[in-house]
C-alpha cells in the first residue's frame, strides 16, 4: 500500500492521563507539529485533581479532533475506556510525556506500516529518555537499546503502540488488574498473534519517574510484576497495588516492602505450593538470562561512545545459543531456582538494612 493511501487513514491517538497539568500543553504542542496525518486525540483522565481535566475542558483544537472521556484510576482501564470510542482504523497508545523532534514521525511510522500491507504487524518506536541530569549513565543506554531490541518483554508503553484494529481484537483488552506494566503484558500477548517492528523514527520519554523512584528499583518492581504474572500467581499481583499506593507520595521507591509482602504470602502457602512458585519463577528467571550478554555488549559500546544500538552484539550472538542449549532442561531450572531463592535472602537482607536509615 503506497503513501498516497494515507489521504484516507485517520490515526486515533489513545492517552490515559492522571494529575498531567504541567505536561498537556506541550504535549498538545507537539502533536499540533506533527505534518501530512489526519489525527483523532481521545485523553482518557482517571480522576486528576490538580486541574487537567479543567484544562482540557477549554481546548478547542481546529487541527484534530479531540475527545475527552473519565472513568475510574487504571491506566488499562483508561485505555480500554478510550480505545472503545475510537473511531480510526489505526491506533496509537502514547503517554502524554511522549515527544517526537520530528514533525513526520507519525506519517512515517504509520506509512512504514501500511507498506508492509499486514494488519498483524505492530509498530513500537526507538526509545530515547529526557533527563534532567544529562550525564552519561550506562544504565538509560542500557535500557535505550534494550527496547529496540524487540526481545521478549523489552517493548513497553513508552515506546508507543502503533497498530490496526484488527490486531488490537486478536489480542484483546489491556489489563486492568496489573499494578503496572499491563503495556508489557499487553506486548507480550501481541507477540502471540502478530508481531512486533521497529520503526523508522525515534520517541523520547520523560525519565521523570526513573529518576524520582530509581532507575534500578523502579525496573526490578516491574520484573517482579512480569514475573508473577507470567507464573500466575495472582495473589501478589491483587496485593501489591496497595503497597505502592501507600508510597507514591514519597522520592524513591521503597522496595523492601514488596519483599516482605512476598515472604509473608508464601509462607501462608503448604511447603510444597512454595517451592512449585520458586520453580516456575526460576524457569522464568533462566529464559531472561541472555540480558547478561546483552548487558555486556551493552556495556563495551557505551565505553566506546557509540550510538545506542550501534555496537555489535558479540557476546549476545555467540553466547546466548549456548547459554540456551546448556540451561533449557531440569538442571538448568534446578540451578536458576537455587540462585534465585538465595539472591532473594540476600536483596532482602541488604534492602532492609538500606532503607530503613
Amino acid at each position: 500500500m503506497g503513501l498516497d493511501s494515507m489521504d484516507k487513514v485517520l490515526l486515533s491517538i489513545i492517552v490515559p492521563i492522571l494529575n498531567e497539568r504541567s505536561q498537556l500543553p506541550e504535549f498538545f504542542a507537539d502533536l499540533h507539529r506533527q505534518q501530512d496525518i489526519e489525527l483523532e486525540l481521545l485523553i482518557c483522565d482517571g480522576g486528576s485533581t490538580d486541574g487537567s481535566w479543567e484544562w482540557l475542558q477549554q481546548q478547542e483544537p481546529d487541527w484534530v479532533d479531540l475527545k475527552l472521556l473519565q472513568c475510574p484510576a487504571g491506566r488499562g482501564r483508561q485505555l480500554n475506556s478510550a480505545a472503545a470510542i475510537a473511531t480510526g482504523d489505526w491506533l496509537l497508545f502514547l503517554h502524554v510525556d511522549s515527544r517526537f523532534s520530528d514533525p513526520l514521525v507519525l506519517r512515517e511510522g504509520l506509512s512504514s506500516l501500511l507498506r508492509v500491507g499486514n494488519h498483524h504487524v505492530a509498530g513500537h518506536f526507538a526509545l530515547k529518555f529526557r533527563r534532567e541530569d544529562h550525564s552519561l549513565s550506562a544504565g538509560y543506554y542500557f535500557y535505550e537499546w534494550k527496547a529496540r531490541s524487540g526481545w521478549l518483554e523489552t517493548i513497553h508503553g513508552d515506546q508507543g503502540f502503533l497498530l490496526h484494529r484488527r490486531l488490537l481484537q486478536q489480542v484483546g483488552r489491556f489489563c486492568e488488574d496489573l499494578p503496572a506494566m499491563e503495556d508489557t503484558d499487553f506486548a507480550e500477548r501481541l507477540r502471540r498473534v502478530g508481531q512486533w517492528q521497529l520503526l523508522p523514527a525515534e520517541i523520547s520519554t520523560s525519565a521523570r519517574r526513573f529518576e524520582t523512584e530509581g532507575l534500578w528499583q523502579r525496573q526490578l518492581l516491574g520484573s517482579l510484576i512480569m514475573c508473577f504474572r507470567t507464573i500466575g500467581w495472582s495473589y501478589f499481583l491483587a496485593a501489591a497495588p496497595g503497597v505502592y499506593r501507600q508510597q507514591q507520595h514519597s522520592e524513591k521507591l521503597l522496595l523492601f516492602p514488596f519483599f516482605q509482602l512476598i515472604r509473608e504470602m508464601l509462607s501462608e502457602l503448604p511447603l510444597r505450593q512454595r517451592w512449585r512458585y520458586w520453580w516456575l519463577a526460576g524457569g522464568y528467571i533462566r529464559a531472561h538470562g541472555w540480558q547478561l550478554f546483552f548487558a555486556i555488549d551493552a556495556w563495551r559500546s557505551f565505553r566506546q561512545g557509540l550510538p545506542v544500538g550501534a555496537g555489535k552484539m558479540r557476546w549476545l550472538n555467540f553466547f546466548a545459543p549456548i547459554y540456551t542449549f546448556l540451561t533449557d532442561n531440569l538442571i538448568g531450572q534446578f540451578g536458576a531456582t537455587i540462585l534465585l531463592r538465595s539472591w532473594f535472602e540476600l536483596t532482602s537482607l541488604w534492602l532492609g538494612k538500606k532503607e530503613k536509615k
